[in-house]
């Protein structure tokens, strides 16, 4: 099922505009059997709107979260070593800039298979996973880490205060968008924190995804899509403030945001005044800036169609590389099916001998893709460009070519 919103799910106000409508979607994580090709596929209108009120882009309908975290959740982040390498380095800087007292837990919410948390209990072993799909969630807990398969919100934050004590810490990586009510988790957040305790989220950043046109950024999991602006205004409504803000690479361009209660001792520091400055300058505060976003969209669109017709139409073998959510997006937007692509391949074993979501092209291992390179990789992960060059470089050696949309469709 899905809620479609015409208020605002931040402020309630009846300042949410529509700008971008990418059609009728699948759940981008729902790779399918072949026996479910024949049965009715859920599908849901994937459209965005700006609050013009309080700044927030956000999905107009939204899937209901148990149909999108549960016990078959297809993605394991701990199979990127990129991922890895990255969680290395928040959790360095987290224990020596933000932890402050030994005796305090630290909560990661949405902590998936475990991959920054096993990182985390080396500098606090108090250190509490939340993760609502099970099958991850296991995961995490078969590498002796505390991990609980639940969705966070007041409730939980209280239980977890009495039986452990108040946070000084709570992180979540690429999970704090996928969240409906974050007006909820901002009043989870005040509850659970230490009075000088922090919380520091990363997710994809607007601004980022407008510049890079990275439009398959956007499909059901993620509600959200936040600029500095956006959060600063939910954040101050519930007793909490953003002292630090710090732009990242990962996931095609994020922003980890560190905040704390109003009245926490660190002060705020200058990188959340410029990116405000710059998020103005760019227009944020104005619909006309996302009409032009979703004009660019479709043009997006049109260029690969253009150049993956023509590619076929040379006689040339295409192939898509990664199962990823972002491939549901573009396969589905473009209307790109298995008589253009003749399989994907992908190096998650779940996912293996599954059907993509809504074009029902054929995923199959890195092995098939290695034993008969095609002509043409169409990247679906194109934010793992670099990692997946460098891992497939005898594809390349080979006369293998790589296949990109961002932000225009074109060789590389």
């Amino acid at each position: 099922m899905s809620t479609l919103s015409i208020r605002c799910r931040i402020c309630d106000g009846m300042s949410l505009h529509p700008f971008l409508d990418l059609g009728k979607m699948p759940i981008a994580n729902s790779f399918l059997t072949h026996a479910q090709l024949s049965e009715p596929e859920y599908t849901f209108r994937l459209r965005c709107g700006f609050c013009v009120s309080c700044r927030m882009v956000q999905l107009m309908e939204v899937v209901e979260p148990d149909m999108l975290f549960h016990g078959n959740y297809a993605y394991f982040s701990s199979i990127s070593q990129v991922m890895d390498e990255h969680f290395s380095e928040l959790s360095t800087i987290i224990g020596e800039e933000i932890l402050y007292d030994a005796s305090l837990p630290i909560v990661e919410i949405g902590a998936n298979d475990g991959i920054l948390l096993q990182k985390l209990v080396s500098h606090n072993a108090n250190a509490i996973g939340i993760e609502p799909s099970a099958n991850v969630a296991a995961a995490a807990r078969d590498k002796g880490l505390n991990v609980i398969s639940e969705f966070f919100n007041v409730e939980l934050a209280g239980t977890l205060r009495a039986e452990h004590g108040p946070a000084q810490l709570v992180v979540g990586a690429n999970v704090l968008c996928h969240i409906p009510d974050l007006n909820g988790v901002a009043r989870a957040l005040e509850a659970l924190l230490d009075e000088e305790g922090v919380f520091v989220f990363e997710d994809p950043y607007w601004l980022e995804i407008m510049a890079q046109l990275a439009y398959d950024q956007i499909y059901d999991e993620h509600v959200y899509y936040f600029s500095v602006s956006s959060l600063k205004r939910l954040f101050e409504k519930h007793g909490l403030r953003i002292f630090r803000v710090d732009p990242i690479a990962v996931h095609g361009g994020s922003m980890r945001v560190y905040g704390c209660k109003v009245a926490c001792s660190r002060r705020e520091e200058p990188s959340v005044r410029s990116q405000l400055t710059l998020e103005n300058e760019h227009g944020l505060d104005s619909l006309d800036t996302y009409s032009a976003f979703a004009a660019r969209v479709e043009q997006s669109r049109d260029s690969l169609r253009d150049l993956l017709g023509s590619l076929q139409g040379e006689g040339a073998r295409l192939v898509g590389y990664a199962a990823s959510s972002k491939g549901t997006v573009i396969l589905n937007y473009c209307g790109i099916g298995p008589d253009l692509l003749e399989f994907v391949c992908d190096n998650t074993p779940s996912k293996e001998g599954l059907f993509t979501p809504g074009t029902h092209i054929p995923v199959v291992s890195i092995d098939r893709f290695a034993a008969d390179y095609p002509d043409y990789a169409f990247l679906l992960a194109w934010n793992h460009l670099n990692e997946i060059s460098i891992k497939e470089h005898v594809f390349r050696e080979h006369g293998g070519r790589f296949i990109t949309h961002i932000p225009m469709a074109r060789i590389i």
